[in-house]
């Protein structure tokens, strides 16, 4: 506000018309944030697999899946690549150690919690994509329909 006060009268306006447009603009933003979590899940779709998260969305066929598992995450806290993280949404690439892979897989992870069980789904190219549904069963069986 000391700007505001220093602005001579007639620049008043229309500093109090940028300052209310960017207000605005800053609200819608943090709307459209806020609904990121919501927009990311998992739908199979016949022998697809379909992963919507906000800014796109994934395909996976059945046939590109070589393994499906439960494993325990957690992911880094530091990451290189593609990453996006907030609290109920968080896409990142690392490599994830497991006993099966001790070198690390590298992993795209579309999981709603930074830690926790997910399915870990192996694909035939030598990647992974690690998920974290509320229910995996169905997800464990799809891959199992093939």
């Amino acid at each position: 506000m000391a700007v505001a006060a220093a602005a001579k009268a007639s620049e008043r306006p229309l500093f109090l018309a940028l300052v209310a447009a960017e207000g605005l603009a800053m609200g819608a933003l943090f709307l459209w944030l806020k609904g990121f979590p919501e927009r990311l899940f998992y739908e199979l779709q016949g022998p697809f697999l379909e992963v919507q998260y906000p800014l796109g969305k994934r395909q996976v066929h059945r046939s590109e899946v070589v393994a499906a598992g439960l494993t325990a995450y957690a992911l880094p806290l530091l990451a290189f690549g593609p990453k996006a993280a907030m609290p109920g949404y968080y896409r990142v690439s690392f490599r994830l150690r497991t006993k099966a892979f001790p070198q690390g897989l590298p992993v795209e992870a579309f999981v709603g919690a930074r830690r926790g069980e997910g399915v870990l789904l192996v694909l035939e190219d030598g990647t992974g994509l690690l998920l974290n549904p509320e229910d995996p069963r169905p997800l464990l069986a799809w891959k199992e329909e093939g």
